[in-house]
């Protein structure tokens, strides 16, 4: 049996082609949110005579926010959280619960999370958020508290996206060692350890889903196990595969850099030679690409905007390398 891996086709396709707690479900703010207590989210013309209010100082949200004291939060039997402080900024000094939404003494109690021990005031146009025995903190009003939220959830995606597609044995590691690179580009000298055939497609994580391919060098990583496995089923010991894997990957990128060398000096001359228009030399520039895409290798700058036609060209050619 000689396998050979589709280096050309797929790798040409692929050259082209903190929170330490869970954030809380955003539908439990959502009623803040659409009350929209700073205002609409988008800048709005002010009506004739209004005066835009000038954001408040560094010292007049610490001056406000001594005033209270937070001194105790809990959740009460219908699932809401009580929020309790001193309000030093009346005469004489209240003790006040608040839930979410309530007003008293001018002092509005915007959103409150109990987990996070932290609470967020406004009073006289000022916001400010304060921490359970901490004091002033970072201010988090409702839009931030919602931005983290979106952020936490797509670093979520995007970590569990990730632990999807790691490698689960050994043989993907060391294959998308060499696979993963540019077709034209050198991969590092590949380790390759000793061991059974078993001990290289053993699953790290026996059972787990193997993500379908998305890229084409995803593919290729994929079909380079198939065919580590379907060698070893022929009798070839996984070393002696992934030594004809190294060396074919190495003739190819000899293959890649020489093509390219000898398109960018027919180029070059071309060129030099003077007497062409800038589109045609633009077009001489595409032409170039294109016949190098034709022959699976990588073109010297990216073309993004082929058309059917030239795609056409380039699929048909690359068919005959197959």
């Amino acid at each position: 049996m000689s396998p050979t891996l589709p280096l050309a086709a797929l790798l040409l396709a692929a050259a082209l082609a903190p929170a330490a707690r869970a954030a809380h479900p955003r539908a439990r703010y959502q009623p803040i949110i659409d009350a929209e207590p700073f205002g609409p989210m988008s800048a709005a013309p002010l009506g004739a005579g209004a005066q835009e209010m000038p954001a408040a100082t560094p010292e007049e949200i610490r001056e406000e926010s001594n005033k209270i004291q937070l001194c105790a939060m809990t959740v009460t039997p219908d699932g809401r959280t009580a929020v309790g402080l001193i309000d030093n900024g009346v005469s004489p000094p209240a003790y006040i619960t608040l839930f979410d939404g309530d007003q008293a003494n001018g002092l509005e109690l915007l959103l409150s999370d109990l987990d996070g021990e932290y609470a967020t005031f406004r009073r006289d146009g000022i916001t400010f958020t304060l921490g359970l025995g901490l004091g002033l903190l970072e201010t988090i009003t409702p839009g931030l508290l919602a931005q983290r939220e979106a952020q936490a959830a797509e670093e979520e995606a995007a970590l569990a996206e990730r632990k999807r597609k790691a490698a689960n044995s050994l043989a993907e590691q060391l294959i998308a060692m060499q696979l993963s690179l540019p077709p034209d580009v050198e991969a590092p000298p590949l380790p390759i350890p000793v061991g059974d055939a078993a001990s290289f497609t053993r699953e790290f994580e026996p059972g787990k889903e193997r993500a379908a391919p998305e890229t084409d060098a995803e593919a290729l990583i994929q079909a380079g196990v198939d065919e580590l496995k379907e060698a070893v089923a022929s009798g070839e010991s996984p070393q002696d595969y992934l030594k004809r894997l190294v060396e074919s990957r190495q003739r190819e990128v000899e293959r890649q850099q020489a093509e390219k060398q000898a398109a960018q000096a027919a180029l070059d001359q071309e060129l030099s030679a003077g007497g062409l228009s800038d589109e045609a030399a633009a077009y001489l520039r595409r032409r170039t690409n294109i016949e190098l895409m034709k022959k699976g290798v990588v073109p010297l700058t990216p073309v993004d905007d082929l058309t059917d036609a030239e795609q056409a060209e380039i699929d048909a050619a690359l068919q005959t390398l197959d």
